[in-house]
């Protein structure tokens, strides 16, 4: 904390006395930076993504009793979102200065 002199006049008629003020307020305000939300959107597209991903590469060794299961759909499609939510990530992230 830092004391700061200031005069007030006294009503006597003395003349200014002196007086020590404590300063309690932070002299530079705390800055606080909101997330977007498209980060977190980006961080769950990533997550599960990573996630239908491995079960599409897993169900390369044990297929499953489907009709299009030769398409390998999880895997594309697991590889879509998290490359999209990759990108969301790494525009959004934190920290980042955006004009």
């Amino acid at each position: 904390m830092q004391e700061k002199p200031q005069s007030s006049h006294d009503r006597g008629g003395k003349g200014p006395t002196k007086r020590i003020a404590v300063d309690v307020a932070d002299p530079q305000p705390h800055r606080h930076h909101m997330l977007p939300v498209w980060f977190f959107i980006g961080l769950i597209l990533l997550i599960y993504g990573v996630i239908i991903c491995g079960t599409g590469i897993y169900e390369l060794s044990h297929p499953p009793a489907t009709v299009l299961a030769n398409l390998h759909a999880p895997i594309w499609w697991g590889t879509v979102m998290a490359v999209a939510g990759a990108s969301h990530v790494y525009k959004y992230r934190p920290g980042k200065i955006r004009p």
